[in-house]
């Protein structure tokens, strides 16, 4: 699958553009959730979901499936992957473990 088939999307609350954004993949339905790991935002793993982290120039970032559906584990990398050179950090390595609290910037 290519990642040109990945779109990043503002996430809509109460019919209101939120500053948070989402990846989809249409040919998958796989939605992937991007959070940045600061004391403003509120980030609460879900169980039934995957979780990776990637931290890009200072700033950590949490991706989190919603809905997920059993996708390739490839091709939700391959996504955080496509977002990480959108965002002119092509070599952010991704992890499947949570930062250290004293990482994460105020």
């Amino acid at each position: 699958m290519l990642a040109a088939t990945f779109q990043l999307l503002p996430i809509f609350q109460n019919n209101l553009r939120t500053n948070r954004q989402y990846l989809f993949h249409r040919r998958s339905n796989l939605r992937i959730n991007i959070y940045p790991l600061t004391s403003l935002v509120a980030f609460e793993p879900k169980p039934n979901e995957l979780q990776y982290y990637a931290r890009m120039f200072s700033w950590w970032i949490a991706f989190e499936t919603e809905g997920y559906k059993q996708q390739p584990q490839a091709l939700i990398q391959k996504g955080i992957k496509w977002y990480a050179a959108l965002k002119m950090c092509p070599n952010t390595p991704i992890t499947q473990s949570a930062p250290d609290v004293q990482n994460i910037v105020r």
